[in-house]
């Protein structure tokens, strides 16, 4: 928490488990995992991260539903919205992008043009 010379007048209260959350799961930090830390790392780092090892899962599961005609009604539900939270997350950074070059073409149009030049292939 910050002071200043107004804090008297707009103070700022936290109540225990209030706060900012945070959850790290590097599993070196962690240090509550099962397996062996070292190569879990080493998995998460060079081969797949959670996600992408889960989507895979997510991919088999879906995969197997349709081929034996059992509806897993929860897996579609999860999948459908981790493709949504992936698409709002693109769009968003694609807004950023745009503002941000918006900017950059205001303030500065010689750096605006050799990023243009930089990001043609």
């Amino acid at each position: 928490m910050m002071f200043g010379p107004f804090s008297v007048w707009s103070p700022e209260f936290r109540f225990p488990l209030s706060g900012d959350v945070q959850q790290d799961i590097d599993p070196i930090l962690a240090g509550t995992i099962k397996g062996i830390p070292a190569i879990e790392t080493r998995v998460q780092r060079e081969v797949a991260s959670y996600g992408t090892q889960l989507g895979k899962v997510l991919e088999a599961l879906q995969a197997l539903s349709k081929a034996t005609g059992v509806e897993l009604t929860e897996i579609d539900t999860l999948v459908h919205g981790v493709e949504t939270v992936k698409t709002e997350c693109k769009e968003a950074l694609r807004d950023n992008a745009e503002d941000a070059l918006r900017r950059l073409k205001q303030a500065d149009p010689a750096a605006f043009a050799a990023v243009l030049a930089e990001a043609k292939p």
